[in-house]
């Protein structure tokens, strides 16, 4: 058997190994996956295992059809390419080509271990032979033979021509046993040897009978059902690939199909009959077509809730005036959800959330829009600016987003308008009018032609043309799949089930949280926190993973810091004065240096790099100036430079360098150092703090000098080589070089000292080594940390206290002196300004190049804020741009959550507006609060209400509470005038009687409650899956109608045959009884609207039209308008449709309802 999984459409399959059948395929697992990519199987254990590198990555672990899956490796997984097992030691063993990796653990996920890592060799595949693991890389085109023991590698083999992707090992000695079971056990497809014993398959399109051994044609196959108007035909959904597969035409002798929607559990087709002006509905089970409803001549979009069991459709007049209707097919009513709209089209439904999209306008004035299923609200979530001719709106239930064509792209966004993105650019044969469809990563659209396109949204593929020539015009399109209408999102789609990391599905259908490496679970099971440890620590950057955690300089115990702005890291500093972590955040536009407490507060981005982005940073904790590297993309444009924190300014002091990275500060002595491992002029610089006296310390046998770190008792620079894989060390004037430690294929990159050790982390490990210096100088490595395979890239390491940093005496006091800058120096110090800035006269001061205002140290900003405070590291300097907080009941202003201090001691917003008074807003109908009182927190306030409502005697006042909300609901308080006329709407109950079925004794069988049920005495499951029922809105169970439960062989069989034997009188009967009732139906209408009009005597609200003149009301005539009313008791959340106006056509009766006036 092959199983393979499929990034296309986020599933994984299987199909026996020597077949010709395309068709004989079954796709094992088709849910929760985003980007599967790597896969093994392991047949004598019985185990599946596959990579998903959606959201959370990880590696799972299945049966080899599929179930009992089992989320093994969560955390540290990054772009698992492929999978391999070792069956004889259970070993599973995999390449992670974002983390340059080749790791393993057992099959349960545990006794993980990182065999090797490559920086910036990315493996693309993994086999095993023996006692070694064979890895291919197209990135530097080789094989490699590594010890599936040690790690250790053994060869390396260059693939000179062509680009290895894959491998795989030929044994003809290969003994492992076979199983022979299936070859006779008579399954009619697949067979499948699980531990258990064998099992059979069906492949897609078919389920098993109740044999377990045949398979059982089902109506459609999971796939794209299109219609020519008379014909529709069941395409296999991997024809939007380019699979080349005949259709299967089901129905036939239909009028004017034009748009299409299914009924997955009924099996019914629900479509717009264009010639007749219809919507109609076929079965597929029966194979009998019904009429629903009149529609209007122009029907411009059909959508079907199945949650509801309501059809909504748009449509527009003549002069493209428009409604969006709906159907109650359980209470067979329609009316208008949405009226007076300018040119509905393609209206779409999302039950689970409760919402409408749809397009409306014309023109070059478009706009989409959003409303709830009870029609009491709509608004426009994309703007006209955003919109070119768009058609074919389509609401992706998985990806919960809209997508829809921009005249020659397609578009998408998230259910509110946020997020909007652009997909398949400039694609062709694109005309308005187009229908569009979204399944997986792929978009389906026509526009009416004799084909079909497709293109993946997601990778940009090119398009696939599907000819269906053959088959003519194509009118109508959907997609057949049972996942789609689920009656609840799966336990990690909403909100990721809770949780703040990473959201598992369980067996139970209850979502599972876990924590990302170095936090903990809380005590509520779905919150993840951290202990940032306070002293005698290390902070260490995880590039890859991008997270900072700290290790304990005692035990090397691992937590994370909980900084959520932290993406990519490449360096970290920490002040212990003021308990701020410093780092260099990676961007692709630029670069960044950030600061935030060290527990992940007052966060503030203190430098934008633009063009560069800076490397390394250090601290002249003297002053707190930040000293940097910044590297260029154009050689010779990079440059070191200072930057100011508590101002948020910089200056270049050394300019024109190649590819500098490290850089260390000695204050004391007035020097920096720094590497630059330019290839054609590497070496280790030194110059005076203030940029001058520049020089080449050291370049003969410096290759790659990474870290720096300086000794300052014994004046000593210690720097790595990432090439040469040493540590040395050298004095600060550049004499007495010595070696301290040599290391292979490390790849050393970053270095700190503390007292008599020096701690150093390399690109090719999984972990900080610590190295003990002996009294000669050199090295000696001492057991502290071990490997921990949850880890990346470590770029950078910080620890504290680590060795003090001798101060600057001339920059000690009053910073010098200097308004901005004061840069030691061995004689001294100098005084310099930001970027752009000259220096006046005294030496000391900034002011504006053009003669404006100087810069005075003496200069700052007002430190008083009214109902608020300025953040701890706010110094209310010139330039500063600072950021507060609020007072309790007091809110930050969303547009200014900073403001910088001007030059001259001016805030760019006055504090006093930036703190507002938090106020509980007026809901409809309440109208206004009366005697001037003021909606602020823990006000209580008379009220009036809007027009036809009535203030509650029982509720005099409202109180704002802090949550900005009043403490009685806005429609508890005002009640509006009852005009309805209720009709009785009985509870909807499911049948007892299910065949050969024990309902649970709790079952109250009302709409939406889940039972689950046990089979009769004699009789057993026909599907272990199906555990529990859900009662739907049209009183039907979701799995009625197929067989749950069956008895002894026939029995079911029987009762099957006598149902499909029934006659064409039965439907006589059934139709003349549909008949009597409409009758007696349209008889009470009548009644129920006359003695409405002679009882009427005031105004009326909802949807009747009124004109009041002095004591008489006259009613517009409306064609039988009447409301449906709630059964008391019954809530407007569980029947969303107790105030739903329904309008029946009497006739042409249009003078039923009569004038109504008080002598009526």
């Amino acid at each position: 058997m092959v199983y393979w999984v499929d990034g296309y459409y986020n599933w994984i399959g299987m199909q026996p190994a020597y077949t010709t059948d395309n068709s004989l395929y079954k796709i094992i697992i088709h849910q929760g996956l985003g980007r599967p990519e790597g896969i093994a199987v392991d047949p004598i254990s019985g185990y599946l295992f596959y990579s998903d590198m959606g959201k959370p990555q990880r590696i799972e672990r299945s049966s080899l059809i599929g179930k009992d899956r089992k989320s093994i490796i969560t955390s540290g997984v990054d772009r698992v390419y492929d999978i391999t097992v070792d069956h004889k030691e259970q070993t599973l063993y995999w390449v992670d080509a974002g983390r340059h990796t080749l790791e393993s653990a057992d099959f349960n996920g545990r006794n993980r271990r990182l065999l090797t890592r490559m920086n910036s060799v990315k493996f693309t595949s993994v086999v095993v032979f023996g006692d070694f693991l064979y890895v291919t890389s197209f990135t530097s085109n080789t094989v490699t033979k590594i010890s599936k023991r040690t790690g250790e590698i053994n060869l390396i083999v260059v693939v000179d021509d062509g680009i290895p992707v894959g491998a795989e090992i030929w044994d003809p000695t290969n003994t492992s046993p076979v199983s022979k079971v299936c070859s006779s056990y008579g399954c009619a497809h697949m067979c499948v040897h699980l531990p258990s014993g064998p099992k059979c398959v069906c492949k897609e399109g078919y389920t098993l009978a109740e044999n377990n051994k045949a398979c059982v044609n089902e109506n459609l196959q999971k796939g794209l059902i299109v219609a020519n108007s008379t014909h529709v035909c069941n395409m296999n959904i991997r024809h939007i690939t380019a699979l080349k597969d005949e259709m299967t035409c089901r129905v036939a002798n239909l009028t004017g199909i034009m748009f299409m929607a299914i009924d997955i559990a009924s099996q019914w087709l629900f479509y717009v009959d264009s010639d007749n002006h219809a919507l109609m509905q076929y079965s597929l089970i029966f194979n009998v077509t019904t009429p629903i409803t009149e529609a209007g001549p122009n029907v411009t979009g059909f959508a079907y809730d199945w949650l509801d069991n309501n059809i909504l459709w748009s449509e527009s007049d003549i002069l493209q005036k428009g409604s969006i209707r709906i159907f109650s097919m359980d209470k067979y009513a329609h009316t208008d959800l949405y009226a007076n709209l300018d040119n509905p089209t393609y209206v779409n439904v999302n039950p689970l959330d409760r919402e409408v999209y749809w397009i409306e306008g014309k023109g070059n004035n478009y706009t989409i829009k959003v409303g709830t299923l009870d029609g009491s609200s709509a608004k426009v979530i994309v703007n006209s600016a955003d919109l070119k001719k768009p058609t074919g709106l389509f609401y992706h239930i998985e990806k919960h987003r809209l997508f829809w064509i921009n005249w020659d792209s397609i578009y998408s966004c998230k259910t509110d308008g946020s997020d909007l993105t652009t997909h398949l650019n400039s694609i062709s044969v694109l005309f308005f009018g187009v229908e569009l469809m979204v399944y997986k990563d792929h978009a389906i659209w026509t526009h009416g032609k004799s084909f079909i396109m497709s293109g993946s949204i997601f990778r940009n593929n090119a398009e696939v043309k599907i000819d269906t020539s053959h088959y003519g015009k194509i009118t109508g399109m959907a997609i057949y799949d049972p996942d789609l209408q689920r009656y609840k999102r799966g336990p990690c789609e909403i909100m990721n089930g809770g949780c703040e990391h990473v959201c598992l599905p369980s067996a139970t259908a209850q979502a599972t949280c876990k924590c990302d490496f170095g936090f903990i679970l809380e005590s509520d099971r779905k919150n993840c926190s951290s202990d940032a440890l306070r002293d005698r620590f290390m902070i260490i950057a995880d590039h890859t993973h991008g997270r900072l955690y700290q290790a304990s300089l005692l035990d090397a115990r691992i937590t994370a810091l909980d900084f959520p702005e932290v993406s990519k890291p490449a360096c970290v500093l920490y002040n212990r004065n003021t308990k701020t972590v410093y780092w260099v955040e990676i961007e692709s536009q630029g670069s960044q240096i950030k600061q935030a407490t060290i527990d992940g507060k007052n966060t503030k981005t203190l430098m934008e790099a633009g063009s560069v982005y800076p490397d390394r940073i250090a601290m002249d904790f003297t002053t707190g100036h930040i000293y940097f590297t910044a590297v260029a993309s154009e050689l010779y444009e990079s440059y070191v430079g200072i930057l100011h924190p508590q101002k948020s300014v910089h200056k270049k002091l050394i300019t024109q360098l190649g590819t500098p990275r490290a850089i260390a500060v000695h204050p004391s002595a007035g020097y920096m150092f720094w590497t630059d491992h330019n290839k054609n002029s590497p070496h280790i610089g030194r110059a005076f703090m203030d940029g001058s006296s520049q020089r080449v310390l050291l370049s003969k046998d410096v290759v790659w000098p990474n870290g720096l770190a300086i000794d300052y008792q014994e004046n000593r620079l210690y720097w790595a080589d990432g090439h040469q894989d040493k540590i040395e060390s050298i004095d600060i004037y550049g004499l007495n070089r010595k070696e301290v430690l040599k290391v292979t294929n490390q790849q050393l990159v970053d270095i700190d000292l503390f007292g008599s050790y020096l701690y150093y982390t390399a690109w090719n490990t999984q972990k900080v080594f610590k190295v003990l210096i002996n009294s000669d100088g050199t090295g000696t490595v001492v057991d502290w940390m071990p490997d921990v395979p949850e880890l990346g890239r470590l770029d950078s390491i910080e620890i504290e206290p680590g060795n003090s940093q001798p101060k600057s005496a001339a920059c000690m006091q009053n910073n010098g002196g200097c308004s901005t800058f004061c840069l030691p120096t061995p004689t001294g110090r100098a005084c310099a300004c930001e970027e752009g800035v000259d220096l006046m006269a005294d030496g000391e001061t900034c002011e504006v190049t053009g003669g404006k205002k100087a810069i005075s140290s003496r200069v700052s900003c007002s430190g008083d804020f009214p109902n608020g405070a300025w953040s701890p590291t706010c110094h209310q300097l010139p330039t500063e741009t600072c950021t507060y907080t609020c007072n309790e009941n007091f809110l930050p202003n969303q547009v200014n959550r900073t403001v910088t201090c001007g030059r001259e001691g001016e805030w760019s917003i006055p504090p006093k507006f930036l703190c507002q008074e938090k106020t509980c807003p007026l809901m409809y109908p309440v109208h206004h609060l009366l005697n001037d009182c003021r909606p602020t927190v823990g006000s209580e306030c008379e009220y009036a209400c809007s027009d036809n409502f009535t203030k509650n005697a029982n509720v005099p006042k409202i109180k704002c509470l802090p949550s900005t909300e009043w403490n009685h609901n806005a429609f508890d308080v005002c009640k509006q005038f009852d005009v309805r006329v209720d009709t009785m709407v009985s509870k909807v109950h499911c049948k007892e009687d299910l065949p050969n079925v024990v309902l649970d004794p709790d079952c109250n069988r009302l709409k939406d409650s889940v039972c689950t049920f046990s089979c009769k005495e004699g009789s057993q499951k026909k599907d272990e899956d199906i555990v529990e029922l859900i009662c739907m809105s049209n009183g039907k169970w979701n799995f009625g109608h197929i067989p749950l439960c069956v008895g002894p062989s026939g029995s079911q069989t029987a009762k099957l045959s006598q149902g499909e034997g029934k006659s064409d009188s039965s439907y006589t009967a059934i139709a003349a009884t549909l008949a009597a009732v409409i009758a007696v139906v349209f008889i009470v209408v009548l009644v129920v609207v006359f003695f409405y009009c002679r009882r009427k005597r005031t105004g009326v609200v909802g949807r009747y039209e009124s004109h009041q003149n002095e004591a008489n009301v006259y009613c517009e005539p409306q064609k039988g308008i009447v409301n449906i009313a709630a059964e008391p008791g019954n809530s407007t959340e569980n029947n969303h449709y107790a105030h739903m106006n329904v309008r029946y056509h009497l006739n042409d009766v249009d003078h039923c309802l009569k004038p109504c006036g008080p002598n009526s």
